[in-house]
């Protein structure tokens, strides 16, 4: 008997002080949290082009240089900001994925990004110029559509954005990442007509929008599993202990080369890309053919019709340079080998790691590169500048796509230049 009431007693006090430890922990928390606003959640679900910034409380820079500032319409911030009072602004949206938008240039308030670059450059030469930066991290040239006709949509009765003149789209690295998804997949099977062969939007954005709406139809396990993560994300406590758990260790003006880590291979003949498609990704020529026009002419819709949707003013094009077409005669002809390391998110993650070298991605990356540039030539809607070769050497890359700081502000003056010239055309 005596036991049964200490149990009773037990179940009691549990019942009574857990909710009471909650409460505390959670009053506490949210002033914490309220004094440090880095802790503001990372990304967002966006109905149109998938995860981008969650710009909630993120006007100021706390002391994270991963951290990026956004504007008071969502885009990622840039120096200067739009005055409705200005006459005769003239407009450029900036179009691309991570690499146009700065990853691995935060902090600084976004000064350092390549867009905050190009935009200082520019207003250098006319401070009449008005950059917006509409780019993010894992955007095709599809996202990039639908940003454009977004801002078409918004700005007639938005003051806080300027009638735009100039469309300009730089990147090209997205593009090829998702030509590489279709030769790995290197399969029969047809993919389901929502995900579209990967080719607009990711099949992971799909699928996660896909999991929350079947918990209305009745699936009870995304039910339950969303209403875990709502307390989970609604919990300040519980959104410090994350918060604690992926704070930054980079140190400002330095960036982790994660996906630079190497390893050495010794005595390999050179290969021709024929072979490397039959040893790396079983593939004969003839089926690699078909798949990159395949994606290549993916690409040209999305872009040709970019450039169309406003057909007063003019449209670029630049596909940036990146870690593989900057390797040196050196680094492709000598005796060490590097295999890449670090590349599954962006192939689609694969059950298997790609093995495969840089060399030998190199001749992936430059024939896909050629391909499309003669395609591109042929519209002459599009104004196409080609900055594959740009890079002095593969130090210009933090890791496979994304620029240092010193090659951000090169390419971004060599950019603004350009861009003058056209203007003045």
């Amino acid at each position: 008997m005596r036991s049964k009431s200490e149990f009773i007693k037990f179940i009691a006090y549990t019942t009574l002080f857990i909710p009471i430890i909650i409460f505390i922990l959670e009053i506490t928390f949210l002033f914490v949290n309220k004094s440090n606003t880095k802790l503001t959640n990372g990304t967002k679900y966006d109905s149109l082009t998938g995860w981008r910034e969650n710009c909630d409380k993120k006007y100021t820079n706390p002391e994270n240089y991963n951290f990026l500032i956004c504007d008071r319409n969502g885009f990622i911030k840039t120096p200067y900001e739009h005055d409705s009072k200005q006459k005769d602004t003239y407009g450029i949206l900036l179009l691309g994925n991570s690499v146009a938008m700065g990853e691995g240039l935060y902090g600084f308030e976004n000064k350092k990004t390549f867009a905050s670059q190009l935009e200082k450059n520019l207003r250098n030469i006319n401070p009449k110029i008005d950059l917006i930066n509409a780019a993010y991290a894992g955007f095709n040239t599809w996202q990039e559509h639908v940003e454009t006709f977004r801002y078409l949509n918004s700005e007639p009765f938005n003051d806080y954005l300027p009638p735009l003149d100039l469309i300009v789209s730089f990147g090209g690295i997205q593009d090829f990442w998702n030509f590489m998804r279709l030769l790995l997949k290197n399969t029969e099977t047809i993919n389901e007509y929502s995900f579209a062969n990967g080719m607009m939007i990711d099949k992971n954005n799909i699928e996660y929008l896909n999991f929350l709406t079947s918990s209305s139809l009745g699936n009870i396990r995304s039910g339950f599993i969303t209403f875990l993560n709502s307390i989970r994300k609604s919990s300040n406590f519980l959104s410090y202990i994350d918060s604690l758990s992926s704070i930054s260790k980079v140190k400002p003006g330095t960036y982790e080369k994660k996906q630079l880590t190497i390893n050495l291979e010794t005595n390999i003949k050179n290969k021709s890309l024929e072979e490397v498609l039959k040893e790396r990704l079983n593939l004969d020529f003839g089926k690699y053919e078909k798949i990159k026009d395949y994606a290549i002419q993916s690409t040209l819709r999305n872009i040709s019709s970019t450039a169309n949707l406003d057909l007063d003013n003019k449209y670029i094009y630049v596909y940036a340079p990146n870690y593989f077409n900057s390797l040196s005669k050196e680094q492709l002809n000598g005796q060490n080998y590097k295999y890449l390391i670090g590349i599954k998110h962006l192939v689609g993650n694969p059950v298997f790691p790609v093995k495969i070298l840089e060399r030998e991605m190199y001749l992936i990356e430059k024939d896909y590169r050629e391909s499309l540039a003669k395609e591109i030539e042929r519209n002459k809607k599009i104004i196409f500048i080609d900055y594959s070769l740009e890079a002095e050497s593969s130090s210009w890359f933090l890791d496979y796509s994304h620029f240092t700081e010193f090659a951000a502000s090169k390419l971004s003056l060599k950019l603004a230049e350009e861009i003058f010239e056209i203007i003045e055309r």
